[in-house]
């Protein structure tokens, strides 16, 4: 009975310590280093798009630069392609995609600085949503 209540104690601890582990994780903002790139969903003229945001490459990175776009505005993007180049404070690193669509706008252009979290692009869902994305302007928390 001793044996069983310590391992049940043992077993608690350990679970309170992964919860603390991972609250901090979260409220810290290191989980946007791993976080999908495309995180806010947003009605833009009627059409359903989804936002392309500078990742945390590090846990010290605030910004970004945009060294490369390996995708243009009208291609395809699937889950795992690699769609841009982005130079944080320690290195360059490909940026992946983590849904699929269309890449309608590009907000930050090629060398251009992003804070992390900012909209660096947007994309349709359809082909035949592509213009309407890019006439309906950058969302207003990347303007």
């Amino acid at each position: 009975n001793i044996n069983c209540t310590m391992a049940t104690t043992r077993a608690a601890a350990v679970l309170v310590a992964c919860l603390s582990v991972a609250h901090a994780f979260q409220t810290s903002g290191l989980n946007r280093a791993f976080a999908p790139r495309f995180t806010r969903r947003t009605a833009l003229s009627m059409v359903d798009t989804t936002e392309i945001t500078m990742p945390a490459l590090s846990s010290t990175m605030t910004e970004g630069k945009i060294v490369q776009w390996l995708k243009g505005v009208g291609d395809k993007v699937e889950a795992g392609d690699a769609i841009m180049v982005v130079e944080s404070d320690k290195a360059d690193m490909d940026v992946e995609a983590f849904e699929e669509g269309y890449i309608a706008k590009i907000i930050t252009p090629e060398g251009e600085m992003a804070a992390v979290g900012a909209a660096v692009a947007l994309l349709a869902e359809t082909e035949d949503q592509i213009a309407a994305v890019a006439a309906g302007g950058a969302p207003a928390a990347a303007a």
